[in-house]
């Protein structure tokens, strides 16, 4: 539940710790600036979902899988009784409609409408039916342009689609199928124009290697992992052609390497490989060969967390297993020994169990400050402590935001950077408000609840789930007084509004 980690008390914004300050990271890109949205700007968009079923909020049915297609926003409504649809929304209520409906086809159990993916021209996602399964299909944004692509796997089984990434005006796309004749998954590389002439075979990766879940777009090309099960693990690219489809390097040859997290800033990828070892290496690809480069290993004794690029260094933080306290380091992407930045506190480290670790990171486009999430173990299955942070690459400019965050171990707050300035998620109030949505400018001072949503019930959390933002809009999923979770959005602005104006 909730509460699991007990009544809670707010250790203040201590932040600065251990190190001088070093040189402040290059800002390349005007920022945007908005100002924290207000709660009367804050409004359920339209009522979707009936009252859920379940009895419990945080696991009730809610718009999901958003997608900004052509400057509007599509989302997948996956209603409790199976049906399944394809919703647009303006932001308004009559503006908020359903593009295309899927009936029920096993019950509860109907495959999800999800995976929305939208390239400049035409929106792809998998959607189900009874004689065909879960397959590929694309829209033109109206029920009348919205189709099946391929029946890629013929017959009601349906297909399992990984990586769907747009690539210019295409979709490229794994398939994963079991293979019986050898008791494994095949991995087969796809690529589709919107035609099922157009939806082609890329290459057969077989039976006898692992596609990694994690993948990044550079330029205009998706990077994946493909590792050999008898050892060597790849960095792969494709632009969505035969010809272009080609292993970039060799990372490790080692039989137990496995890439572990990946961050994109859209012309630059940062990935780390974990070794049997228990070394940690972190590499850098700007999607060719010579771009791919090993930029430094850090050893089996701590825990290493990658959070991203600001100027001209990548960052990430390591916890020492033993002490339990999490360093933030830079690496300069030139090349270039690590170096220690700030040691974050640790409250409970002497305490048992409180190891710190990443949950979640955000960086706005182009932005020069990272906002990411802090989990601190304890000895049950919800978190001692929650935290969200934001760093500049410097001492000074590392600074705690907010404590606690969601303290429940089935629900996670999501962090959504907009601007260097505004950074939108979740946190939890002992007060009776619950988990609901908040705001942050990037200060202390300037962190706050963005509205209380929930009012009604035992249960007074929304559960604010994927914000999302298209044009002036940040839309999010949240639990309301229709006992369902519901559209809702904020409008952005950069006219300021007192808070205690707001209500």
């Amino acid at each position: 539940g909730v509460g699991c980690g007990g009544e809670y008390q707010d250790a203040g914004t201590e932040a600065g710790f251990g190190q001088e300050p070093t040189p402040g990271a290059e800002q390349a890109v005007e920022q945007e600036a908005f100002c924290p949205p207000t709660a009367a700007a804050t409004q359920r968009v339209k009522t979707i979902l009936p009252p859920s079923e379940l009895g419990i909020p945080r696991f009730a049915a809610g718009p999901t899988s958003f997608a900004d297609f052509q400057g509007t926003l599509y989302f997948a409504v996956n209603f409790e009784d199976g049906r399944r649809a394809l919703w647009r929304s303006n932001g308004t209520d009559a503006g908020t409609t359903e593009v295309r409906s899927f009936p029920v086809t096993a019950g509860t159990g109907t495959p999800a409408v999800n995976r929305l993916t939208a390239t400049p021209t035409q929106l792809f996602f998998q959607a189900p039916d009874a004689t065909r399964g879960q397959e590929l299909w694309v829209s033109d944004g109206t029920s009348a342009g919205t189709r099946l692509v391929r029946d890629l796997t013929p017959g009601a089984e349906g297909s399992f689609l990984t990586h769907l990434t747009a690539v210019g005006n295409n979709l490229v796309f794994f398939k994963e199928s079991f293979d019986v004749a050898s008791s494994a998954t095949r991995f087969e590389l796809g690529r589709s124009d919107g035609t099922a002439a157009g939806t082609v075979l890329l290459r057969d990766f077989g039976t006898n290697v692992d596609v990694s879940f994690l993948d990044a777009k550079v330029g205009n090309a998706l990077l994946f992992f493909v590792r050999e099960l008898d050892g060597a693990t790849n960095l792969w690219r494709t632009d969505g052609t035969a010809a272009g489809t080609l292993q970039l390097k060799r990372l490790d040859a080692g039989p137990n390497t496995f890439p572990f997290e990946v961050r994109s800033s859209g012309t630059l990828a940062l990935f780390t490989l974990q070794e049997s070892s228990g070394l940690t290496e972190l590499w850098k690809s700007d999607g060719t060969a010579g771009g791919t480069v090993r930029l430094a290993s850090f050893g089996a004794t701590r825990s290493v967390r990658l959070l991203g690029a600001l100027g001209s260094y990548a960052y990430v933080t390591s916890t020492s297993f033993t002490t339990q306290y999490m360093v933030i380091y830079r690496v300069p992407l030139a090349g270039g020994n690590p170096t220690p930045v700030v040691t974050l506190p640790n409250f409970y480290a002497g305490q048992g169990p409180a190891f710190p670790s990443i949950s979640a990171v955000s960086q706005a486009p182009g932005g020069t400050r990272l906002f990411f999430s802090v989990f601190i173990s304890s000895d049950g299955p919800a978190p001692r402590d929650t935290q969200l942070w934001v760093t500049n690459g410097t001492a000074n400019g590392t600074q705690l935001l907010r404590r606690p965050l969601s303290l429940s171990d089935e629900y996670g707050s999501p962090v959504y950077a907009v601007a260097d300035n505004l950074v939108f998620f979740s946190a939890y109030e002992a007060t009776g408000e619950g988990i609901e949505p908040w705001v942050s400018n990037g200060t202390p001072g300037g962190t706050r609840r963005l509205k209380d949503i929930n009012t009604a019930g035992t249960d007074p959390s929304s559960y604010p789930r994927d914000f999302f933002r298209v044009g002036s809009r940040v839309y999010f999923s949240a639990y309301d007084e229709t006992r369902s979770g519901q559209l809702w959005s904020t409008a952005l602005s950069n006219t300021c509004v007192a808070p205690e104006a707001e209500e």
